[in-house]
């Protein structure tokens, strides 16, 4: 992996939602069982979720749902998970990485899956709405967003870090030749995320503030 003192250059960050800024694990996985019980699977346990969740989530589904419509699926999961009682919280460092960011103007932009309407009541109800710069959400594969969230803001890759806790993260980031950082407080493990090779790898986001801000 590359020297993480190379993000003492960034001028922009890219950030994934999920695992990266908040962990909303508990109400991700209670609406995906409850979306598998509904076609009468089982649940799966956190450990059995992590494993197996992927993004893009199409391929989830049609490995274990195969006979349900993304359609259906995806309404499904949004009904259960407006219903969850489960709670979000922000991560470690994420407050600071984002007030950090604010206060050094640097560019601050989210690229996730997440359902717009959820990303919105979750982050006004964290209090960090106001600490974007740009949002696109219901991204089902980066892959394809990457460049218009480039192209429509003007970012430098040379200049631009992409966090993410998960390896269609760094899979996207590798695939716009941006400076992939994998974060270890979501869904993959260091194991996972080796595989796709990122740039560099931080327990938290307190540690990525050490590197970037020393």
């Amino acid at each position: 992996m590359k020297n993480g003192n190379q993000l003492s250059f960034c001028k922009n960050f890219i950030f994934d939602w999920s695992g990266t800024l908040v962990d909303d694990l508990g109400p991700v996985i209670d609406s995906t069982n409850k979306v598998f019980n509904h076609y009468g699977k089982k649940s799966f346990s956190r450990d059995e979720f992590c494993s197996d969740f992927c993004l893009p989530f199409e391929g989830f589904y049609k490995k274990f749902l195969p006979e349900a419509s993304m359609s259906d699926l995806e309404d499904l999961y949004a009904k259960f998970f407006s219903e969850s009682n489960e709670s979000v919280h922000l991560l470690p460092g994420c407050l600071e990485i984002l007030n950090k960011c604010k206060h050094y103007k640097m560019g601050v932009y989210l690229l996730s899956s997440i359902k717009h309407q959820h990303f919105e009541t979750q982050s006004k109800e964290l209090n960090i709405r106001s600490l974007f710069n740009g949002v696109y959400t219901e991204a089902l594969d980066k892959r394809e967003w990457i460049n218009r969230v480039l192209n429509e803001n003007s970012l430098d890759v040379k200049d631009t870090v992409f966090v993410g806790d998960m390896q269609h993260d760094i899979d996207t980031a590798n695939f716009a030749d941006i400076f992939s950082v994998g974060v270890l407080t979501g869904y993959n493990s260091r194991e996972m995320l080796e595989e796709s090779s990122p740039k560099l790898i931080v327990d938290d986001l307190f540690e990525l503030i050490s590197i970037v801000f020393s």
